[in-house]
């Protein structure tokens, strides 16, 4: 038997820990994350919004009760924005599309373009690094802080690509307050706020 065989032959007897039952667990992550985009058209409202920290936090919403709500995530980070506007009619004329990043740390940034002819307005852009902009938001902490504005023409449509935490605490944190809404749905926020409501979610019931 040669000297590789007798190795081949040692290692095959080698029993380890893990083989033995007697292994590490391995580390183990219970906090619910997820990466998510959510989508808001304004239909006819064109105009200027400011969006904050709140208004992301709300904009899955659970209602207990008809005039209460809870938001299903206590943590969010704004990760990057995509918006699309129409072209006016038969392209009559030029149609403005901006973002201006704000937040409390660092300079605001500006990002526009505009529709000319048929072609649509389009803006792809992410938080200006190490400003606030991209800073996780959480319930409870500094959410009137401003982060973005949307200069929007009508027909605009706006993704907004979030990171996403359900935090694991003792009790949940109340949301926008609906009129009239059904115990026990699931509600999508307006990204504007419901005092203002002009940019609807796709996909989700708008909270009433």
């Amino acid at each position: 038997m040669n000297k590789k065989q007798i190795r081949k032959q040692v290692k095959g007897t080698r029993r380890g820990p893990r083989e033995a039952g007697l292994g590490h667990i391995p580390p183990f992550t219970p906090t619910i994350r997820t990466i998510h985009k959510f989508r808001f058209v304004n239909g006819a409202n064109n105009g200027t919004y400011t969006i904050n920290r709140a208004n992301l936090l709300n904009l899955i919403l659970y209602t207990p009760t008809a005039t209460t709500s809870v938001r299903l995530f206590e943590a969010v980070r704004v990760l990057g924005l995509e918006l699309w506007s129409s072209p006016t009619v038969l392209g009559s004329q030029a149609s403005p599309l901006a973002l201006e990043w704000l937040g409390e740390n660092g300079p605001s940034t500006l990002v526009s373009d505009t529709s000319i002819g048929v072609s649509p307005a389009h803006i792809r852009s992410h938080p200006p690094t190490r400003s606030s902009c991209e800073w996780w938001s959480i319930s409870g902490q500094q959410e009137s802080d401003d982060l973005f504005t949307l200069t929007l023409p009508v027909n605009s449509t706006v993704d907004v690509t979030l990171a996403v935490r359900i935090v694991e605490q003792d009790g949940p944190t109340a949301g926008d307050v609906p009129a009239g809404a059904t115990v026990g749905r699931i509600y999508g926020d307006y990204l504007d706020g419901l005092t203002s409501g002009k940019l609807t979610p796709v996909g989700y019931i708008a909270l009433p």
